[in-house]
């Protein structure tokens, strides 16, 4: 284990906290007296919410992590690592599509074997995307034969980078070593964010801070499914709010687990047993509350979603329809209504290209009327115009396809039944865009905005609101910005009103 560069606090034995395990299997060089390593140390001291909220959120997975982490006797940092990524949030996503604990990228997901459907997306199953993140993170280490810092580079910004940096390092005869390496803004701060939240640890109270103690045993199990499970009659039989079962849950995309099975769920521990006994003992039938319909001639898709009380989007995802296109005798699934998760308060939206009031309230589950009435004083619906949603429901996340190699948007429009004009206004795509493997495409309504886009060299603020759909008086107010502002490469302008409930 390398030297600490400080004495630390005492702390309770680590067979009986998580933490001081996590702190006596710490292995990796301080880099104590680096400047990036003291100031990212100093943001967080002075941040102490951030640091706060990250190990309230830790407490369900912690064991899991750690049990992962010392079982392959990897460096006890690595149990760190997701408060750096996402605040230890199973459910947090950034504005560039990563997701989980491990914010792992659709591509790199899919490169690592994480499973994503309509169903399910393993990047934010906790167990499944720690073993999945750890398997990266040891492939990366050997390629670098041992450095943990190139590794954990490579992890954010890609080996193709690290490599490139790497070859540069040596033709300019530069160290080729983490720290002289011309890296991405956000790389070069990453390692460090990492070293300082370890700093932290081994003497928070060096800092200003209290390190809270968190008992070294398992707060929540992982139960695997053999059959397709409702999640509110799992969380019946659990005595817990569904509500609570999704948040340890968030990999569960829908109403119900994945239709064979295979997948896991993540309860409380002391339930975990008597759970597994419930769902042995229990039928198919007791398990999944089923409800069908067979379209009878002249029926469309949202005569038969108001007949039971459902939206058309709902309808359409529990049926993988792409459009509103169904014929007689067909047999629809019909989702159980009012179980999804808990809705925001209120929300805002920005008018995009294309958008009408109809497309709005449909995606977002409202009448067109209500809608009107909640947006009196907006004139004309033009891009970048900004509307509340009354009722702030959310929209349902449109399916999704990942581009493979070879695959050109003609393909991908085929197989799903859209146009391609539809296609590149639901992605934003410039015309003569080149479709990359691993990147996700929308194909049955628009692509998410994004709630922020870090500047690149060569944007104005006119092509970023043009890519964006919005007016640039609409970009300058959301960022607060005059007319004389200016924009920088890597500077984080936002594209969305921030939710207020």
């Amino acid at each position: 284990m390398a030297r600490q560069d400080y004495q630390p606090q005492s702390w309770r034995d680590p067979s009986e906290d998580l933490w001081a395990q996590v702190r006596d299997e710490l292995s990796l060089d301080p880099h104590a007296q680096r400047r990036e390593v003291r100031e990212w140390t100093q943001y967080y001291a002075t941040h102490q919410g951030h640091v706060d909220a990250s190990l309230e959120r830790a407490q369900p997975y912690l064991w899991h992590v750690v049990r992962e982490v010392d079982a392959r006797d990897l460096p006890g940092e690595l149990a760190l690592l997701p408060i750096v990524e996402s605040g230890y949030n199973a459910a947090a996503r950034s504005y560039v599509g990563a997701s989980g604990l491990w914010q792992f990228m659709p591509g790199t997901a899919d490169h690592v074997g994480l499973a994503r459907d309509w169903w399910y997306d393993g990047r934010n199953d906790v167990i499944a995307s720690t073993d999945a993140a750890l398997d990266y993170l040891e492939m990366l280490v050997s390629r670098y034969d041992g450095d943990w810092l190139l590794a954990l580079a490579a992890y954010n910004a890609g080996p193709g980078r690290v490599d490139a940096a790497l070859e540069r390092a040596t033709a300019e005869g530069i160290p080729a070593d983490y720290w002289h390496l011309e890296l991405p803004r956000e790389t070069t701060e990453y390692v460090p964010k990492l070293l300082a939240i370890r700093r932290i640890l081994v003497s928070p109270r060096r800092f200003g801070m209290t390190w809270p103690s968190l008992d070294n045993e398992a707060r929540t199990r992982a139960v695997t499914l053999s059959k397709q499970v409702e999640l509110a009659v799992a969380a019946d039989m659990l005595d817990m709010s569904e509500a609570a079962l999704r948040r340890l849950n968030p990999g569960m995309r829908r109403w119900a687990s994945t239709p064979d099975g295979g997948r896991t769920l993540l309860v409380p521990a002391d339930k975990a047993a008597a759970f597994s006994r419930q769902l042995a003992a229990a039928e198919p039938s007791e398990l999944v509350h089923r409800r069908t319909h067979t379209v009878r001639r002249g029926e469309i898709l949202g005569r038969i979603a108001n007949a039971y009380g459902v939206s058309v989007s709902a309808l359409r995802q529990a049926n993988h329809l792409a459009g509103d296109r169904i014929r007689a005798g067909q047999t629809l699934q019909i989702p159980r209504g009012g179980k999804a998760p808990p809705a925001e308060p209120t929300r805002r939206y920005v008018v995009q290209s294309g958008d009408t009031l109809w497309d709005i309230a449909h995606r977002y589950n409202v009448a067109v009327d209500a809608l009107q009435r909640a947006n009196a004083d907006v004139d004309t619906l033009r891009p970048g115009a900004s509307l509340t949603i009354p009722g702030a429901a959310t929209p349902p996340a449109p399916t999704t396809h990942v581009v493979q190699r070879g695959e050109s948007l003609w393909s991908i429009a085929d197989a799903n039944d859209v146009a391609i004009a539809d296609l590149r206004r639901w992605n934003r795509l410039e015309p003569g865009a080149t479709l990359q493997p691993g990147r996700e495409l929308a194909v049955d309504g628009p692509a998410p905005l994004p709630d922020f886009y870090e500047v690149e060299s060569g944007d104005s603020l006119w092509s970023i609101a043009s890519r964006f759909s919005m007016q640039v008086t609409t970009l300058r107010s959301l960022n607060d910005m005059s007319s004389n502002s200016t924009i920088q490469p890597g500077q984080r302008l936002r594209l969305q009103p921030a939710v207020s409930g």
